[in-house]
């Protein structure tokens, strides 16, 4: 049984933090499960950084002291997509891993922030149709956070436009 764990990015570094948390305590509590990480984000400003997001999780999760006894993370397979710079964007990368490998996931996981959940899931439905995925949502945001999804929400539709021509 393969599980694939979907992370999405956040160029909010206390967000992402909580996102790996809480697919950490996801991933400790199932210690019989082989799972690999699409680890889904660019760099959105290059004047700030160098690293992408995707790079940035993957040490988070492989330096993380926060697992139990037992999980051999050193067996799990990182796979980057460090061309996403926003959410459309990573549901067509990840449609495109899931593609070159149709059956090897029993269950994907994909992880986000509670607050961009319902943007999130608008994506996922509209670029991977018919799709079986389970949440995992951190509860941390910004004291402005669901503000901005109400206004980002709205231009869903343009946003997989500009995206599918992007990729």
């Amino acid at each position: 049984m393969k599980f694939l764990i979907v992370m999405l990015g956040c160029n909010v570094m206390r967000l992402l933090n909580n996102r790996i948390e809480t697919a950490i305590n996801f991933v400790s509590n199932e210690r019989n499960i082989d799972f690999d990480w699409f680890l889904s984000g660019g760099i959105k400003n290059p004047n700030e950084s160098l690293v992408s997001e995707a790079y940035k999780m993957s040490q988070m999760i492989v330096n993380s002291d926060s697992f139990s006894y037992g999980v051999l993370k050193e067996k799990w397979n990182y796979i980057l997509d460090e061309e996403s710079t926003n959410t459309a964007e990573n549901f067509i990368m990840l449609k495109k891993m899931l593609e070159k490998n149709p059956d090897k996931y029993s269950k994907i996981y994909v992880v986000t922030s509670d607050f961009h959940f319902n943007r999130a899931s608008l994506f996922a439905n509209k670029i991977i149709e018919n799709n079986d995925f389970n949440w995992i949502l951190s509860d941390l945001e910004l004291h402005d956070s669901r503000y901005w999804e109400t206004i980002h929400i709205k231009n869903v539709e343009n946003d997989i436009k500009k995206a599918l021509i992007n990729k």
